[in-house]
């Protein structure tokens, strides 16, 4: 820029003008088309005639958009063709009267040809990149999180790409972005907090965007073409980034960009209409020593009229609980790739790899006369709905390899009791809670029985575990209809009021016939005697035995 100024000052001492104020955009090009500040000061001084000439470096300095010069010639004449403000190019043009047709050709002549040599640079560059990164050589720039760059390659990152490894497995387990960012963001995770590239705090935004590059795979993709496939490090498979980018772009994915939950289940268990419930506050009777109405959060159907459910949220998240112990109870534990998944994750991949050399010959005939152009839409059309079957394939694997890989998974690997499954559970973030949640049950809300409204009915909340596959999937209100419900079995509402007891250290008649009842029920389902072992254990101070692979 001082070169340049100094050029200026030069060729105005030559020419017998004094320069009265220099105008600078430094860093601001005339293509970006952005808004410079200093070039709209000059104009302003030039509406009020306070200068009778501009001397700039080069024209394409001052504008190279069509717009621009335009509304820089009617500022230089002004109203006046017979005063113009005159522009003077020191580096070819030299004088250049705006007032005139000749002036006018010239400007947009010199502007076009810059522009042109501009966008000719910018396609050269964008080619040797895009051959650079091919090849799996770095192309300059803040490197990619998940990845070092050492001797003009990319290599990974240890600690990076495990974290970021496991945010795909997360997802596919129906993990929000909102808990990840918060454990990424923790000062005491792993002695200190995650941080973008930039050394930022970590967004939605930013994680998603993170998370749906061809890179995670190990794929370079340049204007929507994979040009490799196999020079970049990978940090998940093929098939499971593509699992993760469907997840994340599913239309009724939920659009919350914030990681603040409050309620267990609101947006998550539906009423009987088919509704996602919200949470509400409500009032109830008036307490007689107060004479004040007690405060309740429910939760309510967002639906009118009659019919709807409005449950007390205390009495719902508790029967969830029970079933969440239930399921904890059971044997599920995440499967790794088997062999016959990695086989067949290759053999796809190899398929997808032959039809882009296929695509690649195909150009090549057309453009020898091999083929005509309505052979090569033919033969595009072909090629376009194999690659769709076999992505298909691929995301479908991926689903089939994730299953088990959620936000519990640790729990699952490294307790060994269903009581100690449970309150490391409980310690969970509410995110993650709400997340498990939601990937493992379908839970429906139905209206108490008539005259039953006071007492809650545990009965009321059925819980069905969701299929394989289905972590994402919502039921909808006809699907919910044809449902049978499910309950904990005989005496329900014992099971919770004696679950809630120890849960939240309530009184509870433990009398004779009760633990005898308890005792009958256990014999008739072993997962409920993994209820009654904690709760007894609880009672009695002690810890339960060891369930094995339970």
């Amino acid at each position: 820029m001082q070169r340049q100024e100094d050029a200026c000052r030069l060729y105005a001492a030559q020419h017998g003008m004094e320069v009265i104020e220099v105008f600078s955009d430094n860093s601001t090009s005339a293509f970006s088309g952005r808004v410079r500040p200093a070039y709209t000061a000059m104009l302003d001084r030039l509406r009020a005639r306070e200068a009778d000439a501009v001397i700039c470096w080069r024209m394409d300095r001052l504008h190279r958009r069509p717009v621009e010069l335009e509304d820089y010639a009617e500022v230089c004449q002004g109203g006046r063709k017979d005063s113009p403000i005159l522009t003077y190019s020191v580096t070819g043009g030299g004088e250049i009267n705006l007032s005139t047709a000749d002036g006018l050709l010239r400007a947009g002549i010199m502007g076009q040809v810059a522009r042109f040599e501009s966008a000719t640079k910018q396609d050269r560059a964008r080619a040797k990149s895009a051959q650079l990164a091919a090849d799996g050589r770095w192309t300059g720039g803040r490197r990619p999180f998940g990845w070092d760059v050492a001797d003009g390659r990319l290599v990974l990152n240890p600690r990076e790409a495990a974290a970021l490894s496991t945010a795909h497995s997360d997802v596919l387990g129906g993990r929000s972005l909102g808990s990840i960012i918060t454990q990424w963001n923790d000062e005491g995770w792993e002695g200190k907090p995650l941080v973008t590239t930039a050394s930022k705090p970590w967004g939605y935004a930013q994680l998603r965007q993170a998370l749906l590059r061809p890179r995670n795979a190990g794929l370079y993709e340049y204007r929507g073409e994979i040009l490799s496939r196999d020079q970049i490090p990978p940090i998940v498979s093929e098939a499971v980034w593509r699992a993760v980018v469907k997840t994340l772009e599913a239309p009724d994915r939920r659009r919350s960009q914030t990681n603040k939950a409050v309620h267990l289940l609101s947006g998550i268990a539906q009423c009987h209409c088919g509704e996602a419930v919200r949470s509400a506050t409500v009032y109830g009777r008036k307490d007689p020593s107060t004479g004040e109405k007690k405060k309740h959060t429910v939760y309510r159907c967002p639906a009118k009229g009659e019919g709807h459910v409005a449950k007390r949220e205390e009495f719902v998240d508790a029967a969830v609980e029970l079933w969440v112990f239930r399921f904890l109870a059971q044997s599920y534990r995440a499967q790794p790739e088997s062999p016959q998944d990695r086989a067949e994750r290759e053999s796809i991949t190899l398929e997808l790899e032959a039809l882009h050399v296929r695509e690649r010959e195909a150009g090549s005939l057309l453009a020898q006369g091999g083929l005509t152009m309505g052979q090569m839409k033919e033969f595009n059309a072909t090629i376009s709905r194999n690659r769709v079957d076999l992505e298909r394939r691929l995301t479908e694997l991926g689903f089939h390899q994730a299953e088990g890989l959620d936000a519990t998974e640790k729990i699952d690997r490294e307790w060994y009791t269903t009581e100690q499954r449970f309150n490391a559970w409980l310690a969970l973030p509410i995110d993650d809670r709400r997340d498990f949640v939601r990937s493992k049950f379908h839970i429906v809300l139905h209206p108490h029985k008539v005259g039953s409204a006071r007492n809650f009915d545990p009965d009321t909340v059925s819980v069905h575990i969701k299929r394989p596959g289905e972590s994402r999937r919502v039921l909808d209100g006809g699907e919910i209809s044809q449902l049978e419900r499910v309950t904990l079995g005989p005496d329900s509402a014992l099971w919770l009021q004696r679950f809630q007891s120890n849960r939240f250290g309530s009184t509870y008649d433990r009398s004779r016939a009760q633990r005898e009842r308890f005792a009958e029920l256990a014999e008739e389902d072993p997962a409920l005697a993994q209820i009654a072992q904690h709760l007894e254990s609880r009672r009695a101070g002690v810890s339960i035995t060891p369930v094995g692979s339970a």
